[in-house]
């Protein structure tokens, strides 16, 4: 998305539209599968020299679940994007695409679930807990650090 700057009025404008997926993700994504193209709605106004740009992006997506590694569909938002471009006196356009990827890969939690009440996979035999059960039993924790209680160490 390009701004063109000799055409914002003193008041600014603003912009509405969809960016292409292939935006976001270059290559294939394990753990990532686009299936809209970026939405975008911003204003635009000059303030002191810098072009401000504000507004909101969305992109649905399907996502891996980090405990049970099945797909899910959500959207991913940034409700509050914000960035000031400086402006120099043979400024043309400000291209503000890269400025939209990033605010949406930055929005992606961390750690992200299917549900809060996700019970994540079985460590022993590997099903996803949320669709089958299995007979395993839950081991006794074993601490890494159980080894070294036993140490003597001479003075």
């Amino acid at each position: 998305m390009r701004v063109e700057i000799a055409r914002l009025s003193d008041e600014g404008a603003v912009f509405e539209g969809f960016e292409p997926k292939k935006v976001l993700l270059e290559a294939e994504d394990a753990h990532l599968r686009v299936c809209s193209d970026i939405f975008y709605r911003f204003s635009a106004q000059i303030v002191s020299g810098e072009l401000l740009v504000r507004g909101e992006i969305s992109v649905d997506v399907e996502i891996e679940c980090s405990r049970c590694a099945s797909f899910f569909s959500t959207t991913i938002a940034d409700s509050s994007f914000l960035r000031a471009y400086e402006l120099s006196g043979d400024t043309e356009h400000v291209d503000v695409t890269d400025d939209i990827r990033e605010g949406i890969l930055l929005s992606i939690p961390r750690f992200v679930l299917c549900s809060d009440q996700c019970q994540g996979l079985c460590p022993h035999c590997g099903i996803n807990r949320n669709k089958e059960t299995c007979d395993c039993r839950p081991s006794r924790f074993d601490d890494p650090w159980q080894a070294l209680d036993g140490i003597e160490l001479k003075e």
